[in-house]
C-alpha cells in the first residue's frame, strides 16, 4: 500500500501532539505485529490489547486483524481516546466474512447514540456514520452495500462548516449538511469492531426470544485511523487509488464439513470436522467429537456434527445438506421461558451427545442423546418438580449400506400429554453463498401412499428479493393416506421419509413467516452462536436453513412417561415409486421362517429393519436356513438378518442366486451378555428366497 502522503500527514499530526504538550490527537493501527495480543498505535505510541479470539492474516499491506464475529474487539480506555475537535476523519479497510447481526461499529466513541461519534455497518452491509452535532444525533446510511469477502475502504469525515460525509472506496456515499459544533463523548471508552452493549439482532420485531446479544465484526480489519482534519474528496479518492487492493475474494466461502471427499468404505467413523478457524477457535471440543457415516456406492454421507448440535444430516453426492430436525416443544407451560425447547437451542452442545454403537460392513448404529432446552440458561422443558429431570430424548439410527436408515426416537417426558411436540421437520441446510433457491427445486415435495399414488407440491419463485410470505401450497393433503415424502433437492440423490400410516398421518406446510427467499429461510441455526431460536436470513452469507414441512404420525410404543416413534429416512436416486416398494418391505414385511439346530424362531423388527433369528443361548453355531416369502404386497428390498447368540464368522448363501453371494455383507453386534451376527443382502425380490447360514470355523 502506498501511503507517502498519508505518512507525511501522520508526522505532522505527531508534531502537533508534541507541541500540544503530549496530548494524542489521532490513532493509526496497521496490524502488522503478526504475533502477540496487542496492536501498536503508531501515532500515539501505545500498545492496545486485542480482546477475544483473533488472528493475524494478510492485509491490504502487511498484516490485518481477523475478527471472529462474537468476541473480538479493541478497547481504548476512557480518557486515552483521541480528543477530536471540530474537524476529523475516521477510516478503515474492512473485508466482511458475514454481514453483522445488526449495526456493528468499526470505530465507536459514543454514548447511547446521543453524544460522540460512531462509524458502523448495518445487517445488510450498508456503512453508516453517526454523531452528535449541536446536541442532536445525526446519521448517514450509505445506499451502497459493502461486498462480502473483499476489501472495502470506509471513511467518515466531519467539519463543522461543511457537515458530515461518508466515503466508500474513495467515492462519496452520503453526506449531510449540518450546523453547529461536534459534542464529543467525555469519559467514554473507544471500541473497535464490537458492539458496546448487547443488541437485538435485526429484524428485532421478528426474532425470538427477544434477547439482546453481543457480537463483533466477522471478517478482516486493517489500517484503522482517526485523524484531526476532514479529508477532502480528492484526498480520499487518491488514498484509495494509491492502494493496490485485490479485486478478488480474500476470504473464502466456508463449507460445512462432512469428512473426506468421495465415496468410501461403508461404516460409522469418529471424525474431527472443522468449519473455519474463526468459528472453530470458539468451540471447546476435543478431536473425534463428530461422527460420519460413509457409503461405497456414492459420496453421500450421514453426518453428526457439533455445528448442527449433532442433529443428523444427510449430505448428497453434490454437497446438499438435509436434516430431519429433532423432537421439539414450544411455548408455556412446557418451555418455562415461552420459547423453543429443542437441541437447536443448545448452542454449546451441553446436553447433545453422539456415539457409535455398532459399525461393520453390514450396518452402522449411532445413538444421539439430547435434552429439549431453551436458549435462555439452557433451561430444560417441563422439569419434573420432584426430580428436576426435564424432557430428554434418545435417538438410535440404524443405517445400512443402501443409504437407508431407521430412526428410533424415544422421548422421556413429565406431563402425560405430548400433543404439543413435534417429532420431524423437513429442513434443508444451505452452505454460505447458497440461497434456498440454489438447493431446492420449485417442485419441492412429492408425497406418495402405499397404493403408488403421488402428488408434487410447487412453490412459486420470486422475481424480486422482497421480504414477504412464500407462495407455496396451503396444505399437504394429496394423495389420500400419504405416508411417504420425497424432498426434491437439486441433486441426484434425494432425501425421503416413510412413516407407518396405521395410526394416521398428517402433514403441515411451512409458509407463514416472511422471507427474502421463495421459501422460509433462517440463519439462527446451524453454526450460529447467538442466543436465538428464530432469526430470518437476509443474505446467503452464513450457514442457514429452510423448513418445508413436518409430519405427525402414530407411536411405535408408549408408557406413562415415554413415547417412541419410528421413521425410515435416507437418500435415494430412484423416484417415489421405488420408495413405495421400500415402504411395503418395511411396513408389511414378507413372512419368514427359520429351520435348524438351536433356532427358536424368527420375527421382523421394524426398529432394526431386520429379521431377528432367536437361537438358544450357549448353543454352538451350526448351519440353518431362512425362508423369506416375498410378494407384490410384501416385497423384499435389501433384507437384513440379526442372528442372536452367534459368536463367530459365517458364510451366507442365497440359494439359487449365486451371483448375489459375493455381495452379501456380514458383521457383528454385541452387548455385555451376548454377541449376534448381522447379515445384509443386496437384493430386491417379489418371490420366495432361501438363505443358508453356515459357521466358518478357524
Amino acid at each position: 500500500m502506498r501511503r507517502a502522503h498519508f505518512y507525511a500527514f501522520s508526522c505532522a499530526i505527531l508534531g502537533m501532539a508534541i507541541a500540544a504538550g503530549g496530548q494524542q490527537t489521532g490513532i493509526l493501527w496497521k496490524f502488522d505485529e503478526n504475533s502477540g495480543s496487542t496492536v501498536h498505535d503508531s501515532i500515539g505510541g501505545m500498545d492496545d490489547p486485542i480482546q477475544g479470539y483473533f488472528a493475524f492474516v494478510p492485509g491490504v499491506s502487511g498484516e490485518a486483524l481477523s475478527m471472529d464475529g462474537y468476541t473480538t474487539a479493541i478497547v481504548r480506555p476512557a480518557g486515552k481516546a483521541p480528543k477530536l475537535g471540530q474537524s476529523f476523519t475516521v477510516s478503515a479497510w474492512v473485508a466482511l466474512d458475514d454481514y453483522p447481526w445488526n449495526w456493528v461499529p468499526i470505530v465507536d466513541n459514543e454514548l447511547d447514540h446521543q453524544v460522540g461519534y460512531v462509524v458502523e455497518i448495518d445487517a445488510f452491509g450498508h456503512p453508516g456514520f453517526g454523531m452528535d452535532v449541536n446536541g442532536v444525533w445525526q446519521h448517514i446510511t450509505a445506499a451502497q452495500r459493502l461486498p462480502l469477502k473483499r476489501w472495502s475502504r470506509v471513511s467518515a469525515t466531519f467539519d463543522s462548516r461543511q457537515g458530515m460525509k461518508l466515503y466508500v472506496d474513495g467515492k462519496l456515499a452520503g453526506s449531510l449538511k449540518t450546523s453547529g459544533p461536534f459534542f464529543p463523548a467525555e469519559d467514554v471508552s473507544l471500541i473497535v469492531g464490537r458492539v458496546r452493549t448487547a443488541t437485538l439482532p435485526f429484524p428485532s420485531w421478528l426474532i425470538h426470544p427477544h434477547d439482546a446479544v453481543f457480537y463483533s465484526i466477522e471478517g478482516y480489519l486493517d489500517d484503522v485511523s482517526i485523524e484531526p482534519g476532514a479529508r477532502s474528496a480528492s484526498e480520499e479518492a487518491a488514498e484509495f487509488q494509491d492502494t493496490h487492493v485485490s479485486q478478488k475474494d480474500v476470504i473464502p466461502y466456508a463449507v460445512m464439513p462432512s469428512g473426506p471427499p468421495g465415496a468410501g468404505r461403508f461404516g460409522a467413523f469418529y471424525a474431527t470436522l472443522k468449519f473455519k478457524p474463526s468459528w472453530d477457535r470458539l468451540r471447546r471440543f476435543g478431536p473425534d467429537s463428530d461422527v460420519v457415516v460413509r457409503f461405497e456406492q456414492s459420496p453421500m454421507r450421514l453426518v453428526f456434527w457439533e455445528g448442527l448440535n449433532y442433529m443428523p444430516a444427510w449430505v448428497t453426492e453434490n454437497g446438499k445438506w438435509y436434516n430431519e430436525q429433532s423432537v421439539e416443544t414450544w411455548g408455556k407451560p412446557l418451555c418455562t421461558g415461552g420459547e423453543d425447547c429443542e437441541p437447536m437451542s443448545d448452542k454449546q452442545d451441553r446436553s447433545s451427545r453422539v456415539s457409535i454403537l455398532e459399525s461393520s460392513p453390514a450396518r452402522a448404529v449411532v445413538r444421539w442423546r439430547y435434552a429439549l432446552v431453551e436458549t435462555r440458561a439452557y433451561a430444560e422443558a417441563d422439569p419434573d418438580p420432584d426430580t428436576g429431570w426435564g424432557d430428554w430424548v434418545e435417538e438410535q439410527w440404524t443405517i445400512y449400506p443402501d443409504g437407508v436408515a431407521v430412526r428410533k426416537q424415544t422421548l422421556w417426558h413429565t406431563s402425560p400429554n405430548t400433543k404439543d411436540y413435534e417429532w420431524q421437520e423437513t429442513i434443508d441446510l444451505h452452505n454460505p453463498g447458497k440461497r434456498p433457491e440454489d438447493d431446492i427445486q420449485p417442485d419441492a415435495l412429492t408425497l406418495a401412499n402405499l397404493q403408488g399414488q403421488t402428488h408434487t407440491y410447487h412453490w412459486i419463485p420470486k422475481v424480486t428479493t422482497s421480504f414477504d410470505y412464500p407462495r407455496g401450497p396451503k396444505k399437504l393433503d394429496q394423495p389420500a393416506n400419504a405416508n411417504i415424502q420425497l424432498v426434491n433437492l437439486k441433486s441426484q440423490y434425494k432425501p425421503f421419509e416413510i412413516v407407518n400410516p396405521a395410526g394416521g398421518v398428517t402433514w403441515h406446510v411451512y409458509g407463514s413467516e416472511r422471507s427474502y427467499s421463495m421459501f422460509e429461510w433462517w440463519n439462527h441455526w446451524p453454526v450460529s452462536q447467538i442466543a436465538s431460536s428464530g432469526r430470518p436470513a437476509m443474505e446467503p452469507d452464513r450457514p442457514s436453513h429452510t423448513s418445508l414441512s413436518d409430519i405427525y404420525w402414530g407411536d411405535y410404543r408408549s408408557t406413562q412417561h415415554t413415547e417412541t416413534k419410528l421413521l425410515m429416512t435416507g437418500l435415494t436416486a430412484d423416484g417415489p415409486h421405488h420408495l413405495v416398494e421400500l415402504a411395503r418391505s418395511w411396513l408389511s414385511p414378507a413372512p419368514a421362517s427359520a429351520v435348524g439346530p438351536a433356532v427358536l424362531g424368527i420375527a421382523y423388527d421394524p426398529a432394526q429393519r431386520a429379521y431377528v433369528v432367536r437361537r438358544t443361548a450357549g448353543a454352538p453355531e451350526s448351519a440353518f436356513e431362512v425362508t423369506l416369502r416375498g410378494s407384490q404386497a410384501s416385497p423384499l428390498v435389501n433384507p437384513a438378518l440379526v442372528i442372536e447368540n452367534w459368536k463367530g464368522a459365517a458364510k451366507v448363501k442365497v440359494l439359487g442366486h449365486a451371483q448375489i453371494d459375493s455381495s452379501i455383507r456380514t458383521g457383528a453386534t454385541s452387548n455385555i451378555e451376548s454377541r449376534s451376527l448381522v447379515v445384509w443382502c443386496p437384493l430386491e425380490e417379489t418371490g420366495e428366497i432361501h438363505l443358508r447360514i453356515e459357521p466358518v470355523h478357524p
